[in-house]
């Protein structure tokens, strides 16, 4: 007789329910949130399991790959879907939300999230850390800068250790700032150190990878948002067609139709926003900085001139997406095309 079972994934304990094909509850109980106790559990209780199901989350993704290591039928189910499901039911508890999932995985009702790999997720978190510590960087820059100009100090733009120059020659030996300054530069140096740290790892890392560096041959897309695509959408199969990964990104209008009423709204700014930040960054870089010609930039400043700069930032993001997703699959290159002649 097949299985199915509902688990409600929570820090130290999980809620667990196993039914039947017909939806008969067969065990509900609580187990540790760790994966040799979760295994031993539902090897006792649900030794026919054809699916096991839990929501996205925190946990999902090492739960995912810890329970496929000892071969049990996981699936991972995206957090909308089964909030609308658990939704209709009148009480909440652990208990009740496992038993939903269980009758989720049961009926088949369900999207299916896609888990990267392990190598995704480790290269993943540096490019986090990485962003967060140029986040924290770019912060204290802005910090100090307005604290300067507070006594009507000025200097030129400028980032890292010549960030530190300016400052230093600015304020001198003896101003009345500096006990405020130093602590702040001295932060300031430690955080570039350990920034310059993850840009060697990430250079490394795009050096090797063959379609990383074919990305890269996209006007405006560089190491970063490159090796962004490449451990963000892990596995490009998953998308039936290029369309489709601006939409996974939040870079489509949402849509409100019913009845007589049919609106498109501002972008929906679901899926992963590190990617959709680079993607914006390189569609500035691409509109502002890049000088030779293409198609692709021709494109950008006709829609922009139509539309206004800002969505077509978010048009350009949403192309390059696609043409990255395009290159990783047929195993090409940028085409810049040609200027037509006046």
């Amino acid at each position: 007789m097949k299985q199915y079972v509902g688990l409600d994934v929570s820090q130290r304990e999980t809620a667990i329910c196993v039914v039947g094909e017909m939806g008969k509850v067969i065990f509900e109980g609580k187990a540790k949130s760790d994966p040799v106790a979760l295994t031993n559990l539902l090897r006792k209780h649900a030794p026919h399991a054809e699916r096991i199901g839990f929501e996205t989350g925190a946990m999902a993704s090492w739960l995912w790959h810890e329970l496929r290591r000892v071969d049990l039928p996981v699936v991972c189910i995206d957090a909308r879907h089964a909030h609308a499901a658990l939704s209709v039911r009148m009480n909440k508890s652990d208990q009740n939300d496992a038993r939903g999932l269980a009758e989720l995985v049961r009926v088949g009702w369900y999207r299916e999230v896609k888990v990267k790999s392990e190598e995704s997720q480790k290269i993943r978190a540096i490019l986090v850390a990485r962003f967060r510590l140029v986040t924290i960087r770019r912060d204290i820059e802005n910090q100090i800068r307005s604290l300067i100009k507070e006594y009507g100090l000025l200097f030129p733009r400028a980032i890292g250790l010549q960030f530190r120059h300016q400052v230093h020659e600015l304020l001198g030996d003896d101003h009345q700032l500096l006990s405020v300054i130093s602590p702040l530069l001295s932060i300031h140096e430690n955080v570039c150190q350990q920034q310059n740290k993850f840009d060697d790892q990430v250079r490394r890392l795009a050096k090797q990878d063959e379609t990383t560096r074919r990305r890269m041959t996209v006007p405006g897309v560089g190491v970063v948002t490159a090796l962004t695509v490449r451990h963000t959408i892990d596995d490009p199969s998953r998308f039936r067609s290029a369309s489709t990964v601006g939409a996974y990104l939040g870079l489509t209008p949402r849509r409100n139709q019913s009845g007589e009423t049919d609106t498109n709204g501002k972008i929906s700014r679901w899926g992963d926003r590190l990617l959709r930040t680079y993607l914006f960054e390189a569609a500035t870089v691409l509109l502002y900085r890049t000088k030779k010609w293409s198609c692709l930039k021709a494109w950008g400043m006709k829609l922009a001139k139509r539309i206004g700069m800002r969505k077509a930032k978010v048009a350009i993001a949403r192309k390059i997406a696609v043409i990255l997703h395009c290159i990783w699959v047929d195993g090409i290159s940028f085409d810049w095309g040609q200027a037509k002649e006046a």
